[in-house]
């Protein structure tokens, strides 16, 4: 039975973790970038399957389903059987917002409740590392930036899809009067790549103000 595990952003960290620690904290098993989407606009109200130029704003926050590709579904599923049993995760994710949320948000899909310490570094170095764990903290901590993260994506699903398709709506009434079916070459999803940036940075004393 595992009691404790240590999570990673990806492969190549988990690699670093390991020869610096070894077993020490637990079985480390790596992430792949995020393993959740957004669920989509029609998969939280039906009616928006149909395009229109309204805000696509549902009265709770979007939920999340399993990422596909790459091996995402093979590291999810490891790390799902090992979070039922763990007493206790490090979460050894990026620094940044980002990678607050990618690491949290598979304990918030699978609600679990064991104890949390977020472990942070700016080096993957086997000394940086092993002191970064020395000085982990508590998860709940970074509260404000998980939550930071989340708004973030939220408002990247709500307000970027919205103005997409009512850009494409009102452009095809003004070519195609009376048609309102998007042409299937435009994407359901058209982020600005800026949003994909990790958009916080990391030091020594803390994240964009906040102190570790």
């Amino acid at each position: 039975m595992i009691d404790q595990i240590v999570i990673t952003e990806k492969t190549s960290q988990a690699k670093d973790v390991r020869a610096a620690i070894g077993s020490r904290y637990g079985m480390v098993l790596p992430a792949e970038g995020h393993l959740f989407d957004l669920l989509e606009p029609e998969d939280v109200v039906p009616e928006w399957k149909r395009w229109s130029p309204v805000l696509l704003r549902p009265q709770e926050l979007y939920g999340t389903r399993p990422a596909k590709g790459g091996s995402k579904a093979a590291k999810l599923k490891a790390i799902r059987e090992a979070l039922r049993s763990a007493k206790q995760v490090w979460l050894a994710t990026d620094c940044d917002r980002e990678g607050q949320l990618i690491g949290q948000e598979i304990l918030e899909h699978y609600k679990y409740r064991g104890h949390v310490m977020r472990v942070l570094f700016t080096a993957q170095d086997a000394q940086t590392i092993r002191q970064s764990f020395d000085r982990a903290k508590p998860n709940s901590e970074y509260a404000r930036l998980y939550a930071a993260a989340v708004a973030r994506r939220q408002a990247d699903q709500i307000y970027n899809l919205s103005l997409t398709r009512t850009a494409t709506v009102n452009a095809r009434r003004a070519v195609f009067p009376g048609q309102t079916r998007p042409p299937s070459s435009i994407p359901q999803r058209k982020i600005a790549a800026s949003s994909a940036q990790h958009s916080t940075r990391c030091s020594g004393t803390g994240i964009n103000g906040i102190s570790l």
